[in-house]
């Protein structure tokens, strides 16, 4: 026999909107943060890139496409952030790198909590 409702049709019990409440809230915040290693994984591959074509590139350009694809995902790196470094001795080799810091922001009614994220996209290859 099947038990009845009796008078609880239509309404929601506390846990499971809470439950619903703790994932909406995680998944708006974890999307900050994913959206934030994204953005590092990208620069990450153009210094990569810029590095494997080195051979037919100056220094000068490799540093202003960096700025440009930095510009174009919004980081804070500037023509003087990019360190790239050629050695011209046995084995020649080019190593880029930068720093920049980014951040998620956790904002609820009478709390704010602000968490900085450090990256450091780097590159080196033989050339």
């Amino acid at each position: 026999m099947v038990g009845s409702m009796g008078n609880e049709a239509g309404k929601v019990k506390l846990g499971c909107l809470l439950v619903l409440l703790l994932l909406a809230f995680a998944t708006y915040h974890g999307v900050q943060y994913f959206e934030a290693q994204f953005r590092f994984y990208q620069i990450q591959d153009e210094a990569e890139t810029e590095a494997e074509y080195a051979t037919t590139l100056s220094n000068d350009e490799i540093r202003r496409r960096l700025v440009a694809k930095a510009d174009s995902l919004g980081l804070p790196l500037g023509r003087g952030d990019w360190d790239i470094r050629r050695t011209y001795e046995y084995p020649m080799e080019i190593t880029i790198k930068a720093e920049y810091d980014d951040s998620v922001v956790i904002e609820l009614p009478a709390y704010r909590k602000v968490f900085r994220l450090h990256f450091t996209p780097s590159a080196r290859r033989r050339l």
